[in-house]
């Protein structure tokens, strides 16, 4: 059902929408839309605007080589593992679904979202440009199908409907099953001819149904996608996305998509085109080097962009004096024409920013630190580099009118320059000043205040080979350390804002609108999951992990510590006690097996609690001498009372053999009676006498049975295993051949 777009007649909340994107940061043409194109320039190593034409115009990389230097680091520590987070049980009982929803949540990231690609992108727009964006929203994505049904009956035809899928009949035909109304008349003939009665008989509805229907099916699941920054709005004294009282999302949407997502198509062709692609300075940096730009020149209007802002807005809709948020989709430059508007409980983005300032939204990214090192680098090299080109082609001297300027312009090996003059008199070289003794140790030192900046080093970059022979390995390991410990610091402020923030909002998403069952590979397993189960029956705290390294050093780490649970264990005389357990042992084997990248645990070790299981149980201790002497004792007793019983056994058999000749010669009698043709009032009071019969021989066979049960049970008590003075176990199994107890 189409949309219809809201007409507001309030001007205050135009005014305020109008004012609030007019104002906001990150707005076109305001000092943060220029910051980040600067970056953004230096990232990509455009030119400066210093360039003069016939010199030297190189640019150093410094902005680059920092941010991707950094940036596999930072991803490392996130991707190392296939659990980019957590969940933590407050209470033992919730381990179980801790760790499930553990497993769904890193499944609905990287499985049903292309995780690795989203970080990557969170990562970088935050490195480069101040603050990077997610949104996170549950989609309820429809599917649209055409189905043709033949020969429906009313009450299958009616059935179609009894779905959660949207049905809507496009064609229909209806007719009468002539061949099923003929035979039913014909049957009805049929027993008015025996003489029935069939005017009461109500007669069937022989209608019958050909239609096609439009089926249209809801998939709903959570969708996480990267926004630029420059499409992200937020209001001026906003210090974080909670405390905004506006904060929108601006996307040039088409006018087929608009129809699509169900607003009215007569209104939206009556919305005004945008341009925002061809101002978008942001978005034209980021694609200056592709061959192709994208512009708004379409000629089917159809396919022609319209500037859409989804904004969250603070705002005392109802009047009640308390400002509640809202959901209100607006279009025009100036977002003045209202779509939509709804309440809302939370605004769909989270971010990040690699260097936070107090008491301000937006960060400072790492290309801020380098630019002006980039900017002073790429100048001296210019000039290293024009006057080694000066050095190498020394201007000249003459005397005009005295040489042939077409010789002398003319540089090639063995060229000859006619002059009217001895060369010397008429030709004069001028030697240009080399710089390369300054220039070189100002580039070093730059390259050292960038480090001592960004804490990224040619150490850890990999670009100084002699980093192990020049320096002790105590240097080589503090500057190491000194560098991890700043790439910790922005992963860990990356982990407790971002990332804790979108994964919270993801399993709140799920909570709330996850109710269907979904079957999903957990752990190696198939595993059914219905999140709005979870819903107050665990608390979860959501605690990033941050890796401790490599895989490999992981791996090592793991190794040492097996190394100490084993000395530990050995110490306990190999015995579990309270300070390692088998089970703490398989753990870290574990997740030695998981860092190798092996995906089946139990193909190299068994769980323990698995294995207690599977194992036999316990053989009893030796006898004493006295208890011997009382088990010889008991098993003769036993031996007689099995042999006594063993007999009643056998005389109750045979009474059953002989109960069941007898009821065999009594079935033969029966049955020649009945050969006799004899009425039919005396067969069946014989076979009525028969079957009195039949009951009471059951009777005896079932007493039969269960004299034999007790006499089975008997068996199993008196060959027990228990020591004398002990109760004999009733649910121990023994053959009645186990008769030679206690030797």
């Amino acid at each position: 059902m189409a949309k219809k777009i809201k007409e507001i007649s309030d001007p205050q909340l135009r005014s305020l929408l109008s004012n609030q994107i007019n104002n906001a940061l990150g707005y076109l043409g305001g000092n943060l839309s220029q910051a980040r194109r600067k970056s953004l320039e230096y990232y990509l190593g455009d030119k400066l605007g210093t360039e003069i034409d016939g010199r030297s115009q190189v640019v150093s990389t410094d902005v680059a080589d920092t941010i991707e230097s950094i940036l596999p680091n930072l991803l490392r520590v996130f991707t190392a593992s296939d659990k980019v987070v957590r969940c933590e049980p407050i209470t033992a009982e919730d381990v179980p679904l801790a760790e499930q929803a553990t497993a769904y949540l890193n499944h609905v990231f990287y499985k049903d979202n292309n995780g690795f690609q989203l970080l990557y992108n969170f990562f970088k727009d935050a490195l480069i440009e101040k603050n990077g964006f997610l949104k996170i929203y549950y989609d309820e994505s429809e599917k649209v199908e055409f189905e043709t049904y033949k020969n429906l009956s009313k009450a299958d035809k009616d059935a179609l409907n009894d779905t959660k899928d949207e049905i809507e009949e496009v064609e229909e035909e209806v007719f009468e099953d002539e061949s099923a109304k003929e035979d039913y008349e014909k049957l009805l003939e049929q027993y008015q001819a025996r003489g029935v009665d069939t005017t009461q008989v109500q007669e069937p509805d022989f209608t019958l149904y050909n239609c096609k229907i439009k089926r249209t099916r809801k998939h709903g699941k959570i969708k996480i996608e990267s926004v630029p920054p420059e499409e992200f709005l937020i209001d001026r004294n906003a210090k974080s996305i909670d405390d905004a009282d506006f904060v929108s999302h601006k996307v040039l949407v088409s006018r087929s998509d608009l129809v699509a997502m169900g607003y009215d198509e007569e209104e939206v062709k009556n919305l005004p085109r945008s341009d925002e692609d061809i101002y978008n300075t942001e978005d034209i940096v980021r694609q200056r080097n592709v061959d192709e730009y994208p512009v708004n020149y379409s000629t089917d209007p159809s396919t022609e962009k319209v500037l859409i802002y989804e904004s969250y807005v603070k705002y005392d809709y109802d009047e009640d004096g308390i400002a509640e948020l809202r959901k209100i989709v607006s279009a025009g430059d100036d977002g003045s024409m209202v779509l939509e508007n709804m309440p809302c409980d939370n605004v769909p983005f989270v971010t990040i920013t690699p260097i936070p300032m107090p008491h301000r939204f937006y960060g400072r990214s790492l290309s801020e630190l380098v630019e002006d090192i980039q900017l002073m680098k790429s100048t001296v090299m210019r000039q290293l580099l024009d006057n080694m080109y000066l050095t190498n082609n020394n201007r000249v001297a003459v005397m005009d009118g005295m040489v042939n300027m077409d010789d002398l312009l003319t540089s090639r090996p063995g060229g000859v320059v006619r002059t009217k003059q001895p060369p010397n008199q008429v030709m004069q070289p001028l030697q240009a000043q080399p710089i390369s003794q300054q220039a070189f140790p100002l580039l070093s030192y730059l390259d050292s205040v960038r480090e001592v900046r960004t804490g990224i080093s040619k150490q850890i970059q990999g670009l100084d080979p002699d980093t192990l022979n020049a320096k002790t390995a105590t240097g080589v390991n503090a500057l190491m350390t000194q560098t991890q410990m700043r790439s910790e610091l922005v992963a860990r402020i990356f982990a407790e804002t971002g990332v804790k923030d979108l994964f919270s909002k993801i399993f709140e998403l799920m909570v709330k609108y996850q109710d269907k069952e979904r079957i999903v590979m957990l752990n190696n397993t198939f595993v059914p999951v219905k999140p709005t189960e979870w819903k107050d029956k665990f608390n979860i705290s959501i605690v990033v992990g941050l890796g401790t390294g490599s895989k490999e050093q992981q791996i090592l780490l793991l190794n040492n510590i097996l190394e100490r649970q084993l000395q530990a264990f050995q110490l306990q005389g190999g015995k579990e006690m309270p300070m390692v357990t088998l089970k703490n042992m398989y753990n870290t084997l574990s997740k030695i097996i998981e860092n190798a990248g092996l995906k089946n645990v139990e193909s190299y070790f068994v769980d323990p609690e698995v294995g207690k299981q599977l194992m036999p149980p316990p053989s009893p201790p030796p006898l004493t001498p006295i208890e011997k002497i009382e088990f010889t004792r008991i098993d003769a007793e036993n031996k007689r009372k099995i042999a006594d019983l063993e007999l009643q056994y056998q005389e109750l058999v045979q009474k059953s053999q002989e109960m069941a000749l007898d009821f065999e010669a009594k079935i033969k009698d029966m049955a020649l009676k009945y050969n006799t043709q004899l009425d039919t009032a005396k067969i069946k009071a014989d076979a009525d006498l028969d079957k009195m019969m039949m009951a009471g021989q059951s009777k005896i066979l079932e007493q039969a049975q269960k004299s034999a049960n007790m006499f089975s049970q008997q068996v199993q008590g008196l060959n027990g295993n228990q020591r004398p003075g002990k109760e004999i176990g009733r649910n121990q199994p023994i053959q009645p051949s186990q008769t030679n107890i206690g030797e």
